[in-house]
């Protein structure tokens, strides 16, 4: 009787110890899954931002709750696991196309998260610990929301270079390139080649720059070098060089070189420095950013600029835009560094019309 006695408070007490094995990683999730949903209201977030978010937040309820109802726990993770194959599937896009190159594969790790939870996120978080100044942040958040708008009703889902390059998957020998090819030509004979900026390459950016270059039936393509956007450096010019090999072997002969604040820098360097043999470069395309110090560019240049950029001092492009004399059009708007996203008409059509009369002679 004492043996069968004991069992019985053996069995009964079992239930109780898991209860408490579950209930401790509980309260290490239940904060993280708070900040999670104040995080997803407070951006905005996407369908399947909401989605990981919701199932988390279940995950933590199921673990806090009593051994019976630990169901809720399952219920999240399966809520997780669903918007993840769900964007695996559904997250390619209309036009735009994130490849691994140069084998031209894909990293379906880039599908997961949407580009507009983490960069928003990251957006308020850098406004909000004043990590920008407030003369380019003024307008930067609501002019990233408009702009995720515009891109998310153009392209539905789709991947994002972000992903990879945070876990540290870049590299001259693979690299995510988003490719925006024109609409109604199949095979472009001429791509612009946009270099991003310091934080990585975003889909966003370069779809804001497909939006001009449509102007000229020409190919859009944004490579990726790394969180820091240092084009300069040896594996940026190694990748640059690896996107021309593959643009060549498509069949495309004239080029053009653009870049995005660090992305403009690494343009106005690399653009004496990397070339190819079947590649005409017909001019560069920098937007809030160049290399003052860099040699001067034998072809044309755009330099479009915000007239209260502190990141990139204006009075360093002016110069710049000086010294190369008539080989420059330098277009000033009324904007900080962001300007690309703020005032993106007027830089839309300060570089579709510069194209455009770049093509025609």
């Amino acid at each position: 009787m004492a043996s069968s006695s004991s069992l019985s408070v053996t069995h009964a007490a079992a239930p109780r110890r898991g209860g408490g094995l579950a209930f401790l990683p509980g309260l290490v999730v239940a904060p993280v899954a708070v900040l999670l949903m104040a995080a997803a209201a407070f951006i905005g977030a996407s369908p399947s931002g909401w989605g990981y978010a919701v199932g988390f937040a279940l995950v933590s309820v199921g673990l806090l709750a009593p051994p019976g109802r630990r169901g809720l726990a399952r219920a999240g993770l399966g809520l997780m696991v669903l918007v993840a194959l769900g964007r695996l599937v559904f997250a390619g896009g209309t036009q735009v196309e994130t490849l691994r190159l140069p084998d031209a594969g894909h990293r379906w790790v880039n599908r997961l998260v949407a580009e507009r939870d983490g960069t928003l996120f990251a957006g308020h978080v850098l406004v909000r610990s004043g990590r920008l100044p407030r003369s380019d942040a003024r307008d930067f958040i609501p002019a990233l929301e408009s702009a995720f708008d515009r891109m998310d009703a153009a392209e539905g889902e789709l991947a994002t270079p972000a992903i990879a390059t945070y876990l540290g998957l870049q590299s001259p020998e693979s690299f995510d390139t988003l490719v925006i090819p024109p609409k109604g030509d199949a095979t472009p004979r001429t791509a612009v080649v946009f270099l991003h900026g310091f934080a990585g390459n975003f889909a966003v950016y370069c779809w804001e720059m497909a939006r001009s270059v449509q102007a000229i039936s020409a190919l859009t393509v944004c490579p990726s070098v790394g969180p820091a956007g240092d084009w300069w450096s040896p594996r940026g010019e190694r990748t640059l060089k690896a996107t021309l090999e593959w643009l060549a072997g498509r069949g495309v002969r004239r080029v053009y070189l653009g870049g995005l604040s660090n992305g403009g820098v690494g343009a106005s360097i690399l653009a004496g420095r990397v070339s190819h043999p079947r590649l005409e470069l017909r001019g560069l395309v920098l937007v809030s950013g160049a290399d003052s110090r860099a040699p001067a560019p034998s072809v044309p240049t755009l330099m479009v600029q915000g007239r209260h950029d502190s990141m990139m001092p204006t009075r360093s492009m002016r110069a710049y835009a000086e010294r190369l004399g008539r080989r420059a059009t330098y277009v000033e708007v009324d904007s900080g560094h962001f300007a690309f996203l703020d005032r993106h008409e007027e830089c839309e059509r300060a570089i579709s019309t510069w194209l455009v009369q770049r093509e025609r002679e």
